[in-house]
C-alpha cells in the first residue's frame, strides 16, 4: 500500500485536476514531500506540526495560484486522506491489552501525532480492536505539547483519575520522549523495543525495563493470562 507522501499527494492531485488548478506536479509533489521533515524538525524542538501546519506551508508555497474555495477542497482531502493510511498494529497488542484491563488495570494512551491526529487514530484503534481497552487516550494535538512534557502526563492521568504517578508504569519506544518523560513525572518506565529499538543512550535515559514483546508486559506487571 502505498505511503503517507503518496496517499495525500493522490488526493490532491483529484482536487487540482478536478477543479483546474495551476499547480504544477513538481510543485505539488515537493510541497507534500517536505511535510515529514518538518514535522521531525518541529517535533524535536517541541514546537506543534500538524495539520494546521501544514496546510500553512502548504498555501504559502501556493500562494496567488488559487481561491478560498480552492484551499478549502484541499484541506477536505487532506483530512480525508489521513483516514485512509495504513496503519497496523503491533503483535500481541490486543490480548495485552485485554489482559490488562481485565485484571482491572486503568490503561492510557499517551501519543505524539504528526498530520493524522487523534481524530484519525482513534478509528485505527478502533480498527484494531484496541479502543475499547483504553480508557483515556491523551494525543498531542488535543492537548498542544508533545512527549517529555509534563502537561500531556497530567492529562492522561487526570482523565484515570489517578493523582500518584508514582504507582504508574508507562510502557513507549523512545528515550527521549517516552521514557525520559515518565521519569521526570515518577513513573516507572518501560521501554517497548518490538519496532523500534531505541538504544542509543545519547537520546536519553534507559528505562527500569525493556521488553521485545508486548505479550510479556502482563508477567512483568504480576497479571496473570497476558
Amino acid at each position: 500500500m502505498p505511503g503517507a507522501v503518496e496517499i495525500r499527494l493522490d488526493a490532491w492531485r483529484q482536487v487540482v485536476d478536478e477543479r483546474g488548478l495551476d499547480l504544477p506536479a513538481d510543485l505539488l509533489r515537493s510541497v507534500v514531500e517536505l511535510f515529514p521533515a518538518r514535522f521531525e524538525d518541529e517535533w524535536r524542538a517541541g514546537r506543534q506540526y500538524g495539520t494546521p501546519q501544514a496546510l500553512d506551508d502548504a498555501f504559502r508555497a501556493f500562494d496567488g495560484r488559487m481561491g478560498p474555495d480552492d484551499e478549502e477542497a484541499l484541506a477536505e482531502a487532506f483530512e480525508a486522506a489521513s483516514y485512509r493510511l495504513e496503519v497496523g498494529a503491533v503483535e500481541g497488542g490486543a490480548a495485552t491489552l485485554a489482559a490488562l484491563s481485565g485484571a482491572g488495570l486503568r490503561v492510557g494512551l499517551i501519543s505524539d501525532t504528526s498530520l493524522a491526529g487523534g481524530r484519525h487514530l482513534r478509528g485505527y484503534l478502533e480498527d484494531h480492536g484496541l479502543l475499547d481497552h483504553i480508557d483515556h487516550c491523551s494525543f498531542s494535538d488535543e492537548v498542544g505539547v508533545y512527549k517529555p512534557e509534563a502537561a500531556i502526563f497530567h492529562d492522561c492521568l487526570a482523565g484515570l483519575d489517578i493523582a500518584d504517578p508514582a504507582g504508574v508504569v508507562h510502557v513507549g519506544d523512545l528515550r527521549r520522549t517516552d521514557v525520559a518523560g515518565a521519569r521526570n513525572m515518577g513513573m516507572t518506565p518501560v521501554r517497548f523495543s518490538g519496532v523500534v529499538d531505541d538504544d542509543d543512550r545519547s537520546e536519553g535515559p534507559e528505562a527500569h525495563h525493556v521488553i521485545d514483546r508486548l505479550v510479556d508486559l502482563p508477567a512483568l506487571l504480576g497479571v496473570a493470562g497476558g
